[in-house]
């Protein structure tokens, strides 16, 4: 009974661990398929990414990604 616990605890954790190694690879990626950031800034968000992985990571999504223009933004400018 307690074997089967951990097992399910185990396979639960390489799930996580997988998932969370995935959106890794996602994120540098397109981090370094972006064209609008220079190579020493890419560098600091990989290095950011790996020293401080959830942090890092979160902070990223937040402030790393380049920012989208609204809708209501872009049909104010056309007139």
């Amino acid at each position: 009974m307690l074997l089967d616990f951990f097992s399910a605890l185990l396979s639960g954790y390489l799930i996580l661990a997988g998932i969370w190694l995935i959106t890794i690879i996602i994120v540098l990626v397109t981090l370094f398929k972006r064209k609008d950031t220079v190579l020493p800034v890419k560098i600091f968000w990989a290095a950011i990414i790996f020293i401080a992985p959830v942090i890092g990571l979160i902070f990223y999504l937040i402030y790393g990604l380049p920012k989208r223009k609204k809708l209501f933004d872009v049909d104010k400018q056309k007139t």
